[in-house]
């Protein structure tokens, strides 16, 4: 939902600020990567596994548009969750994990990292109902979206229209 619609995005590393195009963008999922020139920061490695109910975790962001942030988390439940796509349209079934975290607007996209420091998903939502609960994006998901082909792509994609 970040990038929906948008004509020209951006990375910052540190000081410097890098163009860069969307070259993966799933509205369903919720899923958009970026490919920037340039950019000469590692990426981080993946899970080989699914973490376990009650597994250690870590929230990383920049949450309410501030600082970096990190956050103990733990993992709640691996399931299997409904709701709207980024438009509204259409109902979406999402494998998810939900995780006992501080998750504010901002973290949205941000990794959800075992204590190995490999990701195990993206986080993507906060529970209305429960300030400690969030929810994260399951890496099956977001190899469904098509991040391991993103991640050589460097063609832009299309955006769709911004979110409401």
């Amino acid at each position: 939902h970040v990038v929906a619609g948008a004509d020209a995005v951006q990375v910052v590393a540190g000081d410097t600020t890098i163009s860069a195009r969307v070259v993966l963008f799933d509205p369903r999922r919720d899923v958009a990567v970026l490919y920037a020139p340039g950019l000469t920061a590692a990426p981080l490695a993946f899970s080989s596994v699914d973490a376990d109910t009650g597994a250690d975790a870590i929230v990383v962001g920049y949450p309410e548009d501030g600082p970096f942030d990190v956050r103990a988390a733990r993992i709640r439940d691996h399931e299997t969750l409904y709701g709207r796509d980024i438009y509204d349209a259409v109902n979406v079934g999402r494998d998810v994990y939900a995780v006992r975290a501080l998750v504010r607007s901002g973290n949205s996209g941000g990794p959800l990292i075992g204590p190995d420091g490999r990701v195990l998903g993206m986080v993507f939502a906060a529970a209305l109902d429960e300030p400690d609960t969030g929810f994260a994006l399951s890496l099956a998901e977001i190899r469904a979206a098509g991040i391991d082909a993103a991640a050589t792509a460097s063609a832009p994609v299309g955006t769709g229209q911004c979110a409401p």
